[in-house]
């Protein structure tokens, strides 16, 4: 048998790793954790992207070239499968941290995380590297279904995650009252009533909006399911006049928002919703 029918005997990365020149085996290390890491997420990658990653660890084409053929596949690619989203996510996400971990440095700082977050997520989510702008929860099964909890999005802002900030960056506005220019010296009389309050920031006079979150309440649900719900049966009247309007306002949110005709999108409420949600349930609304 030849040596490139032997290297062809090489079909699953452990084997580079433990037989593999060293070359081989730093490479087959990278693309496990790489496609690892989609499994973690229930991602799968195709046999295509597979067949690259084994061509890459032999040399035989640079990540460049593993780049430009995994974009041809999908652009030229006729036949479509009910997860191919899925599958590209997974596929150009582990491109990505491939070429990432052939580097040995990194910045471990807050632009050093958003900078990661691009270049994992490059060609993948159209909001690589950007700070989210909405609240979010997840339901975890391992907390029996409650949320984990994270940080209000609008204190998400690089200054203040700062370690050792100058003086002029310690004060740190009030975030819930944006504003471009620098805030005034207090004083024992306001002038006007804060733009933002408990209540204010909660409640809302839409009665679409209000009818939509009691529909959805701490479910998970797809457009079908809540149109259903709500007893509407034109779609586009919905997407206007509830569904848009809800998540503009950030009272929901889609569980995929980062890829919008995901096969399995469904929608939730958000923090804001939830609080919504419960003061509608205790009859403060």
């Amino acid at each position: 048998m030849s040596e490139k029918n032997d290297k062809e005997l090489y079909l699953n990365f452990d084997e580079y790793i433990r037989q593999g020149e060293p070359s081989q085996r730093e490479a087959a290390y990278a693309w496990s954790t790489a496609i690892g890491l989609q499994a973690v997420d229930g991602l799968k990658t195709s046999e295509y992207l597979n067949g690259l990653a084994r061509r890459n660890i032999e040399g035989e084409i640079t990540i460049d070239e593993v780049e430009q053929l995994l974009n041809s596949y999908y652009e030229n690619k006729t036949t479509r499968e009910a997860n191919d989203d899925d599958k590209q996510e997974a596929d150009k996400a582990s491109k990505n941290i491939k070429r990432i971990l052939s580097v040995k440095t990194c910045d471990f700082s807050t632009n050093g995380y958003i900078s990661l977050h691009r270049r994992i997520f490059e060609g993948v989510m159209k909001h690589a590297g950007e700070l989210r702008k909405y609240d979010i929860t997840k339901r975890e099964w391992v907390l029996e279904g409650d949320t984990v909890s994270y940080l209000n999005w609008e204190d998400l802002r690089n200054r203040y995650l700062h370690i050792n900030p100058p003086v002029e960056w310690k004060e740190q506005p009030n975030l819930a009252v944006p504003s471009k220019q620098p805030t005034s010296t207090p004083t024992s009389t306001p002038t006007s009533t804060p733009a933002s309050t408990p209540t204010s920031y909660i409640h809302t006079n839409n009665k679409n909006i209000i009818r939509l979150v009691k529909a959805l309440g701490e479910e998970q649900l797809s457009v079908k399911v809540m149109m259903e719900r709500i007893g509407l049966k034109d779609r586009e009247n919905f997407l206007d006049y509830s569904l848009n309007p809800s998540m503009n306002e950030g009272y929901v949110r889609m569980l995929y928002p980062d890829s919008p005709r995901h096969p399995r999108q469904k929608y939730l409420l958000t923090v804001k919703g939830l609080a919504l949600y419960n003061s509608i349930c205790h009859g403060d609304s």
